[in-house]
Protein backbone atom coordinates (compact mmCIF):
# COMPACT_ATOMS: atom_id res chain seq x y z
CA UNK A 1 0.00 0.00 0.00
CA UNK A 2 1.32 3.11 -0.85
CA UNK A 3 2.39 5.95 1.34
CA UNK A 4 -0.99 8.64 -0.13
CA UNK A 5 -3.43 5.66 -0.21
CA UNK A 6 -2.14 4.36 3.50
CA UNK A 7 -2.88 8.11 5.02
CA UNK A 8 -6.30 8.72 3.16
CA UNK A 9 -7.30 5.14 4.05
CA UNK A 10 -6.10 6.41 7.98
CA UNK A 11 -8.22 9.85 7.46
CA UNK A 12 -11.37 8.46 6.70
CA UNK A 13 -11.89 5.62 9.22
CA UNK A 14 -10.77 7.49 11.87
CA UNK A 15 -12.68 10.85 12.82
CA UNK A 16 -11.30 11.84 16.07
CA UNK A 17 -14.03 13.69 17.98
CA UNK A 18 -15.70 14.95 14.45
CA UNK A 19 -19.29 13.79 14.32
CA UNK A 20 -20.42 15.96 12.28
CA UNK A 21 -17.53 14.97 9.36
CA UNK A 22 -19.08 11.84 10.02
CA UNK A 23 -22.59 12.83 9.30
CA UNK A 24 -21.83 14.71 6.33
CA UNK A 25 -19.93 11.88 5.05
CA UNK A 26 -23.02 9.89 5.55
CA UNK A 27 -25.27 12.18 3.89
CA UNK A 28 -23.02 13.17 0.62
CA UNK A 29 -22.82 9.48 0.17
CA UNK A 30 -26.55 8.97 0.56
CA UNK A 31 -27.25 11.86 -2.39
CA UNK A 32 -24.98 10.58 -4.46
CA UNK A 33 -26.50 7.06 -3.80
CA UNK A 34 -30.01 8.60 -4.46
CA UNK A 35 -29.12 10.37 -7.80
CA UNK A 36 -27.53 7.19 -9.02
CA UNK A 37 -30.78 5.38 -8.61
CA UNK A 38 -33.20 7.86 -9.40
CA UNK A 39 -31.04 7.75 -12.78
CA UNK A 40 -30.93 4.72 -13.33
CA UNK A 41 -34.55 3.73 -13.07
CA UNK A 42 -35.84 6.80 -15.07
CA UNK A 43 -33.18 5.86 -18.02
CA UNK A 44 -35.01 2.31 -17.36
CA UNK A 45 -38.26 3.44 -17.93
CA UNK A 46 -37.79 6.05 -20.70
CA UNK A 47 -35.86 2.78 -22.44
CA UNK A 48 -39.29 1.00 -22.00
CA UNK A 49 -41.88 3.67 -23.04
CA UNK A 50 -39.42 3.80 -26.20
CA UNK A 51 -39.72 0.36 -27.15
CA UNK A 52 -43.75 0.08 -26.20
CA UNK A 53 -44.52 2.92 -28.38
CA UNK A 54 -42.27 1.37 -31.05
CA UNK A 55 -43.69 -1.86 -30.50
CA UNK A 56 -47.34 -0.40 -30.59
CA UNK A 57 -46.74 1.23 -33.68
CA UNK A 58 -45.04 -1.88 -35.72
CA UNK A 59 -47.93 -4.01 -34.51
CA UNK A 60 -50.90 -1.70 -35.88
CA UNK A 61 -48.83 -0.14 -39.23
CA UNK A 62 -47.18 -1.77 -41.58
CA UNK A 63 -43.35 -1.20 -41.51
CA UNK A 64 -43.26 -0.22 -45.37
CA UNK A 65 -45.77 1.24 -47.70
CA UNK A 66 -45.50 0.97 -51.23
CA UNK A 67 -47.50 3.72 -52.88
CA UNK A 68 -47.63 3.77 -56.45
CA UNK A 69 -47.76 7.25 -58.57
CA UNK A 70 -49.62 5.96 -61.61
CA UNK A 71 -53.37 7.44 -62.02
CA UNK A 72 -55.19 4.07 -62.16
CA UNK A 73 -52.91 2.74 -59.31
CA UNK A 74 -52.25 -0.68 -58.02
CA UNK A 75 -54.03 -2.90 -60.96
CA UNK A 76 -51.91 -6.21 -61.14
CA UNK A 77 -50.95 -6.80 -57.28
CA UNK A 78 -50.35 -10.84 -57.51
CA UNK A 79 -47.32 -9.67 -59.54
CA UNK A 80 -46.26 -6.76 -57.52
CA UNK A 81 -46.43 -8.72 -54.11
CA UNK A 82 -44.83 -11.51 -55.64
CA UNK A 83 -42.13 -9.19 -56.51
CA UNK A 84 -42.19 -7.20 -52.86
CA UNK A 85 -41.82 -10.85 -51.41
CA UNK A 86 -38.39 -11.73 -53.31
CA UNK A 87 -36.96 -8.37 -51.75
CA UNK A 88 -34.73 -9.90 -49.19
CA UNK A 89 -35.87 -9.14 -45.22
CA UNK A 90 -39.56 -8.83 -46.57
CA UNK A 91 -41.26 -11.28 -44.16
CA UNK A 92 -44.94 -10.38 -45.77
CA UNK A 93 -47.18 -8.23 -47.66
CA UNK A 94 -50.46 -7.38 -47.91
CA UNK A 95 -52.74 -4.74 -50.27
CA UNK A 96 -55.05 -2.24 -48.11
CA UNK A 97 -57.22 0.38 -48.96
CA UNK A 98 -57.55 3.56 -46.72
CA UNK A 99 -60.20 6.28 -46.84
CA UNK A 100 -61.39 9.08 -44.41
CA UNK A 101 -65.23 8.76 -43.64
CA UNK A 102 -68.05 10.04 -41.67
CA UNK A 103 -69.39 7.10 -39.58
CA UNK A 104 -73.04 8.01 -37.99
CA UNK A 105 -74.94 5.67 -35.72
CA UNK A 106 -78.43 6.14 -34.04
CA UNK A 107 -78.06 6.85 -30.35
CA UNK A 108 -80.54 4.68 -27.55
CA UNK A 109 -81.08 8.23 -26.18
CA UNK A 110 -80.36 11.77 -27.77
CA UNK A 111 -79.64 12.92 -31.34
CA UNK A 112 -77.72 10.82 -34.06
CA UNK A 113 -73.82 10.70 -33.19
CA UNK A 114 -71.35 11.38 -36.39
CA UNK A 115 -67.89 11.05 -35.82
CA UNK A 116 -64.64 11.44 -38.19
CA UNK A 117 -62.79 7.88 -38.66
CA UNK A 118 -60.48 6.18 -41.21
CA UNK A 119 -61.49 3.32 -42.99
CA UNK A 120 -58.76 0.52 -43.56
CA UNK A 121 -60.09 -2.03 -46.58
CA UNK A 122 -57.94 -5.48 -45.96
CA UNK A 123 -57.28 -8.81 -46.45
CA UNK A 124 -57.29 -10.67 -42.94
CA UNK A 125 -55.25 -13.74 -44.21
CA UNK A 126 -52.44 -11.47 -45.87
CA UNK A 127 -52.66 -8.67 -42.82
CA UNK A 128 -51.92 -11.34 -40.98
CA UNK A 129 -48.53 -11.52 -42.45
CA UNK A 130 -47.62 -7.80 -41.29
CA UNK A 131 -49.80 -6.50 -38.80
CA UNK A 132 -50.65 -8.89 -35.55
CA UNK A 133 -54.74 -8.76 -36.69
CA UNK A 134 -55.72 -11.70 -35.09
CA UNK A 135 -55.02 -10.71 -31.34
CA UNK A 136 -56.29 -6.94 -31.61
CA UNK A 137 -59.89 -8.72 -32.48
CA UNK A 138 -63.00 -9.59 -30.47
CA UNK A 139 -64.63 -11.35 -31.02
CA UNK A 140 -62.32 -13.02 -33.02
CA UNK A 141 -64.31 -15.32 -34.91
CA UNK A 142 -67.04 -12.82 -36.12
CA UNK A 143 -64.87 -10.39 -36.81
CA UNK A 144 -63.04 -12.64 -39.10
CA UNK A 145 -65.72 -13.81 -40.77
CA UNK A 146 -66.76 -10.12 -41.67
CA UNK A 147 -63.52 -9.11 -42.77
CA UNK A 148 -63.30 -11.92 -44.98
CA UNK A 149 -66.44 -10.73 -47.02
CA UNK A 150 -68.68 -11.95 -49.38
CA UNK A 151 -71.76 -11.43 -46.81
CA UNK A 152 -75.23 -10.09 -47.50
CA UNK A 153 -74.91 -7.23 -45.21
CA UNK A 154 -71.08 -5.97 -45.26
CA UNK A 155 -69.58 -6.11 -41.63
CA UNK A 156 -66.87 -3.62 -40.02
CA UNK A 157 -64.80 -3.66 -37.01
CA UNK A 158 -64.74 -1.32 -35.11
CA UNK A 159 -61.78 0.18 -32.96
CA UNK A 160 -63.33 0.30 -29.04
CA UNK A 161 -62.76 3.94 -28.37
CA UNK A 162 -64.88 4.77 -31.69
CA UNK A 163 -67.77 2.25 -31.09
CA UNK A 164 -68.13 3.50 -27.28
CA UNK A 165 -68.27 7.36 -28.78
CA UNK A 166 -70.69 5.88 -31.47
CA UNK A 167 -72.85 3.85 -28.76
CA UNK A 168 -72.84 1.19 -30.90
CA UNK A 169 -72.69 -2.58 -30.11
CA UNK A 170 -72.64 -5.95 -31.75
CA UNK A 171 -75.36 -6.12 -34.90
CA UNK A 172 -76.25 -2.83 -34.59
CA UNK A 173 -76.36 -0.62 -37.96
CA UNK A 174 -73.52 1.77 -39.27
CA UNK A 175 -73.55 4.04 -41.48
CA UNK A 176 -70.28 5.25 -43.19
CA UNK A 177 -70.79 8.60 -45.45
CA UNK A 178 -67.51 8.84 -48.12
CA UNK A 179 -66.76 11.89 -50.41
CA UNK A 180 -67.11 10.59 -54.21
CA UNK A 181 -66.16 12.22 -57.59
CA UNK A 182 -63.98 15.19 -58.01
CA UNK A 183 -63.87 17.89 -55.87
CA UNK A 184 -65.80 20.95 -57.02
CA UNK A 185 -66.40 24.00 -54.56
CA UNK A 186 -69.92 24.55 -55.82
CA UNK A 187 -71.18 20.53 -55.62
CA UNK A 188 -69.90 17.71 -53.37
CA UNK A 189 -70.48 14.32 -53.83
CA UNK A 190 -71.36 11.83 -51.44
CA UNK A 191 -72.51 8.15 -51.20
CA UNK A 192 -73.46 6.51 -47.88
CA UNK A 193 -74.20 2.80 -47.23
CA UNK A 194 -75.44 0.82 -44.38
CA UNK A 195 -72.35 -1.81 -42.14
CA UNK A 196 -73.24 -4.18 -39.20
CA UNK A 197 -71.09 -3.90 -36.99
CA UNK A 198 -69.51 -7.09 -36.15
CA UNK A 199 -66.24 -6.77 -33.59
CA UNK A 200 -64.19 -4.33 -32.06
CA UNK A 201 -60.34 -3.24 -32.24
CA UNK A 202 -58.02 -3.09 -29.21
CA UNK A 203 -54.81 -1.53 -30.28
CA UNK A 204 -53.85 -0.49 -26.55
CA UNK A 205 -53.38 3.54 -28.55
CA UNK A 206 -56.43 5.57 -28.05
CA UNK A 207 -55.76 7.18 -31.46
CA UNK A 208 -56.09 4.43 -33.37
CA UNK A 209 -58.92 2.91 -31.22
CA UNK A 210 -60.68 6.26 -31.39
CA UNK A 211 -60.59 6.52 -35.82
CA UNK A 212 -60.01 3.10 -37.20
CA UNK A 213 -63.03 0.71 -38.93
CA UNK A 214 -61.51 -2.51 -40.86
CA UNK A 215 -63.75 -3.74 -43.54
CA UNK A 216 -63.54 -6.39 -45.99
CA UNK A 217 -60.78 -4.86 -49.17
CA UNK A 218 -63.60 -6.50 -51.75
CA UNK A 219 -65.85 -4.06 -49.99
CA UNK A 220 -63.86 -0.82 -49.77
CA UNK A 221 -63.36 -1.51 -53.20
CA UNK A 222 -66.90 -1.45 -53.93
CA UNK A 223 -67.50 1.56 -52.05
CA UNK A 224 -64.62 3.93 -52.89
CA UNK A 225 -64.80 2.96 -57.01
CA UNK A 226 -61.62 1.05 -56.89
CA UNK A 227 -60.66 -1.59 -59.72
CA UNK A 228 -61.78 -5.06 -58.82
CA UNK A 229 -57.97 -6.09 -58.33
CA UNK A 230 -57.20 -2.98 -56.90
CA UNK A 231 -55.67 -1.44 -53.73
CA UNK A 232 -54.12 2.16 -52.75
CA UNK A 233 -51.20 0.96 -51.23
CA UNK A 234 -49.13 -2.30 -49.73
CA UNK A 235 -48.29 -3.00 -46.61
CA UNK A 236 -45.10 -4.69 -45.81
CA UNK A 237 -43.70 -6.40 -42.66
CA UNK A 238 -39.36 -6.75 -42.69
CA UNK A 239 -37.86 -9.56 -40.08
CA UNK A 240 -35.54 -7.21 -38.91
CA UNK A 241 -37.73 -3.45 -37.99
CA UNK A 242 -34.48 -1.48 -37.36
CA UNK A 243 -33.67 -2.49 -41.39
CA UNK A 244 -37.06 -1.34 -42.70
CA UNK A 245 -35.35 2.44 -45.01
CA UNK A 246 -33.10 -0.51 -45.67
CA UNK A 247 -35.63 -2.68 -46.95
CA UNK A 248 -37.62 -0.08 -48.47
CA UNK A 249 -35.05 1.31 -50.86
CA UNK A 250 -34.43 -2.33 -52.40
CA UNK A 251 -38.65 -2.51 -53.07
CA UNK A 252 -38.55 0.89 -54.75
CA UNK A 253 -35.33 -0.52 -56.56
CA UNK A 254 -36.77 -3.60 -57.45
CA UNK A 255 -40.43 -2.32 -58.56
CA UNK A 256 -39.12 0.37 -60.12
CA UNK A 257 -38.62 4.14 -58.37
CA UNK A 258 -40.63 6.28 -60.91
CA UNK A 259 -43.21 4.18 -60.68
CA UNK A 260 -43.34 3.05 -56.82
CA UNK A 261 -42.22 4.95 -53.86
CA UNK A 262 -42.24 3.66 -50.47
CA UNK A 263 -42.11 5.04 -46.60
CA UNK A 264 -41.05 3.09 -43.68
CA UNK A 265 -42.29 3.33 -40.08
CA UNK A 266 -39.26 5.17 -38.93
CA UNK A 267 -38.83 8.00 -41.50
CA UNK A 268 -42.97 8.17 -40.60
CA UNK A 269 -42.43 8.27 -37.00
CA UNK A 270 -39.09 10.46 -37.40
CA UNK A 271 -40.09 13.28 -35.00
CA UNK A 272 -42.17 11.74 -32.26
CA UNK A 273 -38.42 9.37 -31.73
CA UNK A 274 -36.52 11.84 -31.59
CA UNK A 275 -38.77 14.12 -29.24
CA UNK A 276 -38.24 10.83 -27.13
CA UNK A 277 -34.75 10.65 -27.42
CA UNK A 278 -34.15 14.54 -26.71
CA UNK A 279 -36.51 14.29 -23.59
CA UNK A 280 -34.30 11.64 -22.39
CA UNK A 281 -31.08 13.48 -22.88
CA UNK A 282 -33.01 16.33 -20.76
CA UNK A 283 -34.07 14.02 -17.78
CA UNK A 284 -30.64 13.23 -17.88
CA UNK A 285 -29.11 16.36 -17.09
CA UNK A 286 -32.15 17.42 -15.11
CA UNK A 287 -32.07 14.56 -12.40
CA UNK A 288 -28.18 14.33 -12.89
CA UNK A 289 -28.10 18.01 -10.62
CA UNK A 290 -28.96 15.50 -7.91
CA UNK A 291 -25.37 14.07 -7.82
CA UNK A 292 -24.03 17.79 -8.61
CA UNK A 293 -25.83 18.57 -5.38
CA UNK A 294 -24.59 15.52 -3.29
CA UNK A 295 -20.85 15.96 -4.47
CA UNK A 296 -21.37 19.64 -3.17
CA UNK A 297 -21.17 18.10 0.40
CA UNK A 298 -18.27 16.27 -0.67
CA UNK A 299 -16.11 19.72 -1.22
CA UNK A 300 -17.92 20.54 2.11
CA UNK A 301 -16.54 17.24 3.77
CA UNK A 302 -12.96 17.59 2.31
CA UNK A 303 -12.87 21.43 3.48
CA UNK A 304 -13.77 20.16 6.92
CA UNK A 305 -11.00 17.30 6.60
CA UNK A 306 -8.59 19.87 5.30
CA UNK A 307 -9.32 22.18 8.41
CA UNK A 308 -8.89 19.67 10.88
CA UNK A 309 -6.03 18.03 9.75
CA UNK A 310 -3.63 21.52 8.62
CA UNK A 311 -1.29 20.45 11.54
CA UNK A 312 -0.73 16.76 10.39
CA UNK A 313 -0.41 18.19 6.66
CA UNK A 314 1.92 20.97 7.59
CA UNK A 315 3.96 18.15 9.41
CA UNK A 316 4.49 15.74 6.70
CA UNK A 317 4.90 18.21 4.71
CA UNK A 318 8.31 19.47 7.09
CA UNK A 319 9.31 15.55 6.96
CA UNK A 320 9.11 15.55 3.30
CA UNK A 321 6.16 14.67 1.02
CA UNK A 322 5.15 16.28 -1.82
CA UNK A 323 2.85 18.52 -2.55
CA UNK A 324 1.03 16.11 -5.29
CA UNK A 325 0.80 13.72 -2.43
CA UNK A 326 -0.67 15.93 -0.44
CA UNK A 327 -3.41 16.73 -3.28
CA UNK A 328 -3.65 12.76 -3.80
CA UNK A 329 -4.76 11.92 -0.12
CA UNK A 330 -7.60 14.07 -0.56
CA UNK A 331 -8.77 13.33 -3.89
CA UNK A 332 -8.74 9.37 -2.92
CA UNK A 333 -10.88 10.14 0.18
CA UNK A 334 -13.47 11.86 -1.58
CA UNK A 335 -13.55 9.49 -4.47
CA UNK A 336 -14.04 7.27 -1.88
CA UNK A 337 -17.18 8.49 -0.72
CA UNK A 338 -18.16 9.18 -4.27
CA UNK A 339 -17.88 5.48 -5.81
CA UNK A 340 -18.97 3.72 -2.28
CA UNK A 341 -22.67 6.08 -3.24
CA UNK A 342 -22.16 5.18 -6.86
CA UNK A 343 -21.73 1.69 -6.04
CA UNK A 344 -24.79 0.95 -3.96
CA UNK A 345 -27.09 3.23 -6.31
CA UNK A 346 -25.98 1.48 -9.31
CA UNK A 347 -26.82 -1.50 -7.11
CA UNK A 348 -30.63 -0.25 -5.67
CA UNK A 349 -31.14 0.85 -9.18
CA UNK A 350 -30.59 -2.91 -10.52
CA UNK A 351 -32.93 -3.95 -7.88
CA UNK A 352 -35.42 -1.56 -8.96
CA UNK A 353 -35.32 -2.36 -12.08
CA UNK A 354 -35.75 -5.82 -11.14
CA UNK A 355 -38.95 -5.20 -9.39
CA UNK A 356 -40.48 -3.26 -11.81
CA UNK A 357 -39.56 -5.42 -14.15
CA UNK A 358 -41.01 -8.92 -12.38
CA UNK A 359 -44.06 -6.98 -9.96
CA UNK A 360 -44.86 -3.97 -11.95
CA UNK A 361 -46.54 -0.61 -11.62
CA UNK A 362 -50.15 -0.83 -12.80
CA UNK A 363 -51.27 1.90 -14.48
CA UNK A 364 -55.07 2.86 -15.63
CA UNK A 365 -54.74 1.60 -19.40
CA UNK A 366 -57.73 4.37 -20.38
CA UNK A 367 -55.36 6.85 -19.65
CA UNK A 368 -52.26 5.53 -21.00
CA UNK A 369 -51.17 3.67 -23.84
CA UNK A 370 -49.82 1.05 -21.74
CA UNK A 371 -51.12 -0.65 -18.34
CA UNK A 372 -47.75 -0.72 -16.84
CA UNK A 373 -44.62 0.70 -16.22
CA UNK A 374 -42.28 -0.38 -19.15
CA UNK A 375 -38.68 -0.45 -17.97
CA UNK A 376 -35.87 -1.96 -19.98
CA UNK A 377 -32.40 -1.66 -18.42
CA UNK A 378 -28.90 -1.52 -20.88
CA UNK A 379 -25.37 -1.67 -19.59
CA UNK A 380 -24.37 1.41 -21.52
CA UNK A 381 -27.01 3.65 -19.44
CA UNK A 382 -25.63 2.19 -16.36
CA UNK A 383 -22.57 2.60 -16.77
CA UNK A 384 -22.97 6.16 -17.77
CA UNK A 385 -24.85 7.13 -14.70
CA UNK A 386 -21.90 5.66 -12.86
CA UNK A 387 -19.21 7.54 -14.76
CA UNK A 388 -20.79 10.35 -14.86
CA UNK A 389 -20.85 10.35 -10.83
CA UNK A 390 -17.61 9.56 -11.03
CA UNK A 391 -16.65 12.95 -12.58
CA UNK A 392 -18.42 14.83 -10.60
CA UNK A 393 -17.12 13.58 -7.65
CA UNK A 394 -13.48 13.96 -8.88
CA UNK A 395 -14.43 17.67 -9.65
CA UNK A 396 -15.62 17.98 -6.40
CA UNK A 397 -12.73 17.13 -4.92
CA UNK A 398 -10.52 19.14 -7.06
CA UNK A 399 -10.74 22.50 -5.24
CA UNK A 400 -10.08 21.36 -1.55
CA UNK A 401 -7.70 18.74 -2.60
CA UNK A 402 -5.45 21.94 -3.90
CA UNK A 403 -5.98 23.98 -1.29
CA UNK A 404 -4.80 21.33 0.87
CA UNK A 405 -1.57 20.92 -1.24
CA UNK A 406 -0.54 24.63 -1.12
CA UNK A 407 -0.38 25.05 2.79
CA UNK A 408 2.52 25.98 3.85
CA UNK A 409 4.07 24.02 6.93
CA UNK A 410 6.31 26.23 8.46
CA UNK A 411 3.49 28.70 9.22
CA UNK A 412 1.19 25.75 10.18
CA UNK A 413 3.60 24.47 12.58
CA UNK A 414 4.67 27.98 13.82
CA UNK A 415 0.96 29.06 14.71
CA UNK A 416 -0.39 25.90 16.16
Amino acid sequence: MGFTSYIARRYLSRRGRSRLLSRVTVIAVVGIMLGVVVLDLTLAIMNGLHSELRRTFVDNMPMVTVMTSRPEGFTDLDTIIRGISEVPGVSGAAPFIRQEVIASANAVTGPTQHRGAVVWGLDPELQEGVTPLRGLLFPVEMSLRALAGGQDTPGVVLGSELAASLYVGLADTLVLTAPQGELSLEHVESESRRFVVAGFLDSGMYDFDARFIYMAIDDARDFFRYEPDGALAIGVRVEDMMTAPAVADAIESALGRYDYHCNDWIDLNRNLFQWVKLEKIMMFLLLGLVIVVAAFNIIGILTMMVGERRREIGILLAMGARRRQIQGIFLIDGLAVGALGTVLGSLLGWLGYLYLDRVGIRLPGDVYFVDHVPVIAQASDFLMVAGAALVITLLATWLPSLEASRLRPMEIIRYT
